[in-house]
């Protein structure tokens, strides 16, 4: 059973390639650059955030990310930069990229407005050299499975929206505008890359002095694809420990809900913050695999503000 279901993954990764040609990260309110340009700048210092994530854990061939995001610091309160390194793998393919933002702000209201560019280089891999391929009489009688190893190199650009202001946010981008052809050159098949779009919202409601409560949500939406959305609802204590529950609609015609994530966070000190979360799938194919596993660690390099003026009490009359 775990043959067939990894050779109809792909399948269908081969012949049409409409599959998930976005990242999926279920702490994304942590790094909400990786899907919005218009984020980038929005502190006035660097943040670095590393993500891996483990789609589907047990289940051969199944979706992996591993993605490095470097947000850095507003420049004269107008122009933000970011980039960010990622690679996937699902199946017998994978991709790297390589993505640059830029973002230009003003000041709007009680916060301020951002509208954000990108451009991004792409590789995209599809080995049918792997040896986890299997083909039912053999390869060689085969002859509609090539045994080589293609590669191809694209270019995108995306455009995206951002607003912060004291206690919220919400923001709305397009990653990728061009419908590049990703195929493997394998005739009649025609791969091509589809508009993502995205959406997203989030307030911090402060229930007392020690916590915080955060609820967010982002839409997600391909033209070839059903949407999905992501309720979160997050807990801060004291700015240092994190609890959130998220709930992630889509993924099958037969559930409403996905799966059901749990999240856990520690400020490990000023600079240095670790997250883990755990998605427990809810559709048919929980038969075959374990949930989905994900780590994120963020290091905030700030500004030294310089020393402060103390007042000696003994010149208090």
């Amino acid at each position: 059973m775990m043959r067939i279901l990894y050779t109809a993954i792909i399948i269908i990764i081969s012949s049409a390639a409409y599959s998930q040609q976005e990242n999926l990260i279920t702490q994304y309110t942590y790094n909400k650059l990786s899907f919005n340009p218009g984020v980038a700048g929005e502190n006035n210092y660097t943040s670095i955030t590393g993500i891996y994530r483990d789609q589907w854990t047990g289940l051969e061939g199944r979706p992996q990310t591993q993605m490095l995001t470097v947000n850095f610091p507003t420049v004269s309160e107008r122009l933000g930069f970011g980039v960010q390194v990622q690679r996937q793998s699902i199946g017998i393919q994978s991709k790297t990229d390589i993505t640059g933002m830029y973002a230009y702000r003003i000041r709007l209201a009680n916060g301020y407005a951002s509208v954000g560019l990108q451009m991004s280089y792409r590789n995209f891999v599809n080995d049918f050299t792997d040896t986890r391929l299997i083909a039912i009489n053999g390869f060689d009688e085969d002859i509609a499975i090539s045994r080589e190893r293609f590669s191809r190199n694209i270019f995108n650009v995306g455009i995206g929206g951002y607003y912060k202001g004291p206690n919220y946010y919400f923001g709305v981008s397009v990653p990728r505008f061009i419908k590049a052809d990703i195929d493997a050159d394998l005739d009649p098949f025609v791969a091509k890359e589809v508009h993502h779009y995205y959406a997203t919202a989030g307030v911090d409601i402060r229930l007392s002095h020690d916590w915080i409560f955060s609820p967010s949500v982002l839409f997600k939406a391909a033209s070839t694809s059903p949407y999905d959305v992501d309720v979160l609802g997050l807990m801060t204590y004291r700015d240092q420990v994190h609890m959130g529950l998220n709930i992630r609609t889509g993924g099958s015609q037969n559930s409403i809900v996905e799966s059901v994530d749990l999240l856990l966070g520690l400020r490990v000190s000023k600079s240095i913050f670790a997250g883990i979360a755990y998605d427990f799938t809810t559709t048919e194919i929980n038969q075959y695999e374990n949930g989905s596993f994900e780590l994120i660690v963020r290091y905030d390099i700030k500004r030294d503000s310089g020393p402060k003026e103390i007042q000696n009490p003994r010149y208090f009359k």
